[in-house]
């Protein structure tokens, strides 16, 4: 997803996405372009675990790229695009405009 912001304005709305979903932050910064989350309750239990890479391509212009994975090796897990991408990135979209 590509939209109109710098990276501070798409980490603080990355943060407010997750909040609104029920992911809890766990990591990443803007410095590093990266931000960690987790749908579990508690920070060892089972859950989902999303991660979002934050790249500027043009100025005023930033591309987020979401990513998933289980928590603790859960079986059966189908890869990069598990419930809680989707999920984040419909919060997303809302608060920010997409190029």
């Amino acid at each position: 997803m590509t939209f109109q912001a710098n990276p501070p304005e798409v980490f603080s709305a990355l943060l407010e996405a997750a909040r609104r979903t029920g992911f809890q932050y766990l990591s990443g910064g803007v410095s590093t372009g990266t931000a960690v989350f987790t749908s579990g309750r508690f920070l060892l239990s089972f859950g989902e675990k999303v991660t979002a890479r934050i790249k500027p391509v043009a100025p005023g212009s930033v591309e987020v790229t979401l990513s998933s994975g289980p928590k603790l090796g859960v079986v059966g897990w189908s890869g990069r695009h598990g419930p809680g991408v989707n999920t984040l990135s419909e919060a997303l979209s809302g608060l920010l405009p997409r190029t």
